[in-house]
């Protein structure tokens, strides 16, 4: 199966392509559009005209408004969903960073999964809202101990060499409470059912 090199996310003109097309099939103007998908009317002109560079988080919120997973929207042709390869060290790839180093990048992305790979610096935390009603998240850490607090259930400590997968469909936290940095991976199953959304 070929894959889509996604370097930086630098494939703005295909966005803007997939993003136009979207809105139109919905028969969207802009302003409607804008309010649906959480951004501005002048940033989703710069999206549809390819000469704007959208973040990541940027891109899954446009994602969730339209109900479509991330990948369909980074494919190279609009209705094609395709592998989303990214450079570990890219830091245009994070979803989030902190200033004292903690982020979270896309390392790879087809239809409803995505793998991730994060880095919590001591101290840190990241809260996620609940994703689709039949989602699934999967971590396996690499590096030091990470808290997972799920919304109505237990505080889970996973440590190096340890996986844990939990329904994502309510409120989750991953947190360092640990000295050391902790490195994890994580695999986000998150089918579209239009119940929630990231």
């Amino acid at each position: 199966m070929p894959g889509t090199i996604v370097p930086g996310m630098e494939t703005s003109e295909s966005i803007g392509v997939i993003v136009r097309a979207e809105r139109k099939k919905r028969g969207w103007s802009l302003d409607r559009a804008a309010t649906r998908l959480g951004v501005s009317r002048r940033l989703l002109t710069q999206i549809e005209s390819g000469s704007a560079n959208p973040s990541l988080s940027t891109l899954l919120s446009i994602a969730s408004g339209f109900g479509i997973d991330l990948t369909s929207l980074v494919a190279e042709t609009p209705g094609v969903v395709d592998a989303v390869l990214q450079p570990d060290n890219d830091a245009a790839a994070a979803l989030w960073s902190t200033d004292a180093g903690s982020r979270a990048q896309l390392l790879v992305g087809m239809g409803p999964l995505e793998m991730w790979s994060w880095r919590l610096e001591p101290g840190d935390s990241k809260r996620s809202e609940a994703h689709s009603t039949n989602s699934l998240e999967a971590l396996i850490v690499n590096t030091g101990r990470v808290e997972v607090d799920i919304d109505g259930g237990d505080t889970t400590t996973v440590v190096v060499g340890q996986s844990l997968i939990f329904a994502a469909g309510v409120g989750h936290e991953y947190r360092n409470l640990a000295a050391g940095v902790a490195e994890f991976h994580l695999a986000v199953f998150d089918p579209i059912d239009g119940s929630a959304g990231r």
